[in-house]
């Protein structure tokens, strides 16, 4: 997301966003957050047109523990780090999605906590152990940074209140860790970058 089209986004009224979104979005102090939260919602409206789905967000809500819920309509995830907005969406299974920009100055004690139970030949590094945990913890329904280290990792998987969570790893753009969970095995995942140009 360029300059011109978060500036875009940041300006967009509030009551153009669905009914459940509109105090959160009036609460932002930051114009970033706000811009990347309109992207994210515009990215599913586009995901979902693209599926050949009802494209109308206004049903969306919040379930009990925080986790963005569409009435009737496909499990969906949003993340966003830095320039990039992600959405991902499913029709047959609960997911969670995240994105982060690597970066350096990740503490040891961090970089040991967060990577803590991946095998020792795992090819996953801090940023790809941190997107599994906290696209886990997402697609679980109940979110919140504390939860992040009750995942176990097992193999390539991970566990979390008693569940089986299968995580796959996201190649999107380089510089960027980005991980898929789910509730039942990932198989074909098709990846389309969309452009926001017209952005309101």
């Amino acid at each position: 997301m360029n300059k011109p089209r978060e500036s875009a986004l940041a300006a967009r009224p509030v009551h153009k966003a669905p009914a459940a979104y509109r105090q959160r979005l009036a609460d932002m102090q930051s114009a970033a957050a706000r811009a990347r939260t309109f992207a994210g919602l515009d990215l599913l409206t586009s995901g979902l047109k693209q599926l050949g789905l009802a494209t109308e967000i206004d049903g969306i809500g919040f379930a009990a523990g925080g986790r963005p819920e569409l009435h009737g309509g496909p499990s969906f995830s949003i993340s966003h780090s830095g320039q990039t907005v992600a959405c991902a969406i499913a029709q047959e299974q609960t997911i969670g999605l995240d994105i982060e920009a690597r970066r350096d100055n990740i503490s040891a004690r961090l970089a040991a906590t967060i990577q803590a139970g991946l095998a020792a030949n795992s090819p996953w590094d801090f940023f790809d152990a941190w997107c599994a945990r906290e696209a886990a913890v997402k697609a679980s329904g109940r979110v919140g940074l504390a939860r992040i280290r009750q995942l176990e990792f097992d193999g390539a998987n991970g566990w979390l209140d008693d569940q089986r969570w299968y995580l796959r790893p996201l190649g999107l753009v380089d510089g960027l860790a980005g991980f898929l969970a789910s509730d039942q095995p990932i198989r074909d995942i098709s990846v389309r970058e969309i452009s926001l140009d017209h952005a309101e």
